[in-house]
C-alpha cells in the first residue's frame, strides 16, 4: 500500500504542480490585460490631445505598461529620485520591447480624408507650416457640412494596438502559448513570429479604441 501511494504521489505531483503554475500564469494574464486596456485608453486620449502624434501615443502606452514590471529599490525607504529612476528605466525597457514586438495602427482619420480636407496652418509653437485636419469650431463646421454625422466620424481617432506579453511562468508559459496559438488571431501570429525569432513565448494583447479628436489631426 505504501508503495502504491508513493507511485500515485509521483504521478499526481507533476500534474498538481502544473495546475498551480497555470493558475499563477492566468492570474498574471488577467492583471496584464486590465493594465493593457487602461494603457491603451491613456494612449489614445494622449493622441487625441496631441494631433494624433504616434510618438506621444507610444510613449504614453509604454509608460503605463511599465507598471507590469516589479520594482525592487535598493534601500528599505527609497528616495523619490531613486523611484523616478526605476520608473524611467522600466518605461525605457517597455518602449524598446514595443518597438521590437508591438504594433500601433491608426485606422482613422483616413489618408483620403486628410488629402481632401486638411488645411495648411502655421504652428506657432513649432514655428513651421503644417497640414492639419481641423476640429476647431465644430458646431459651425458641422452646420456648414452636407453630412454632419460623417464629418464627426471622420474626426475620430481610431487606433488599434497589439502588445506581445512575455509568458514567464515556467512550464505554464508553453502550455498557455500553445493553446493561444491554436486559435491564433492576426495579432497572435504577429507575436508568435517574433517569439520564434527571440526564443520567447508571447501572448498577444490587442485592443481597438476610437475617441473624438480634441486637436487637429496631423499625419505622423
Amino acid at each position: 500500500m505504501r508503495g502504491q501511494a508513493m507511485v500515485e504521489t509521483l504521478v499526481l505531483l507533476p500534474v498538481i504542480l502544473l495546475g498551480v503554475l497555470l493558475v499563477v500564469q492566468l492570474i498574471w494574464l488577467l492583471f496584464a490585460t486590465a493594465t493593457f486596456r487602461v494603457a491603451v485608453s491613456y494612449s489614445v486620449r494622449a493622441g487625441s490631445l496631441n494631433h494624433g502624434e504616434r510618438a506621444i501615443m507610444e510613449r504614453t502606452l509604454t509608460a503605463a505598461m511599465a507598471s507590469l514590471e516589479l520594482q525592487f529599490p535598493g534601500a528599505t525607504e527609497p528616495q523619490a529620485l531613486e523611484l523616478q529612476k526605476l520608473a524611467l528605466l522600466a518605461s525605457a525597457r517597455q518602449w524598446l520591447h514595443f518597438q521590437l514586438t508591438g504594433k500601433l495602427q491608426v485606422h482613422r482619420p483616413k489618408a483620403q480624408v486628410m488629402a481632401a480636407e486638411a488645411e495648411r496652418r502655421y504652428d506657432l509653437k513649432q514655428q513651421r507650416w503644417v497640414h492639419e485636419l481641423a476640429v476647431d469650431h465644430p458646431h459651425t463646421r458641422m452646420a456648414a457640412s452636407n453630412d454632419p454625422a460623417t464629418w464627426q466620424q471622420q474626426r475620430m481617432l481610431d487606433v488599434e494596438v497589439w502588445w506581445c506579453l512575455p509568458l514567464q511562468v515556467p512550464l505554464a508559459n508553453r502550455v498557455v502559448a500553445e493553446l493561444k496559438n491554436q486559435f491564433a488571431s492576426a495579432a497572435q501570429r504577429h507575436c508568435w513570429l517574433r517569439g520564434q525569432i527571440q526564443g520567447k513565448q508571447y501572448w498577444a494583447l490587442e485592443q481597438r479604441l476610437a475617441l473624438p479628436l480634441l486637436s487637429g489631426y496631423r499625419q505622423s
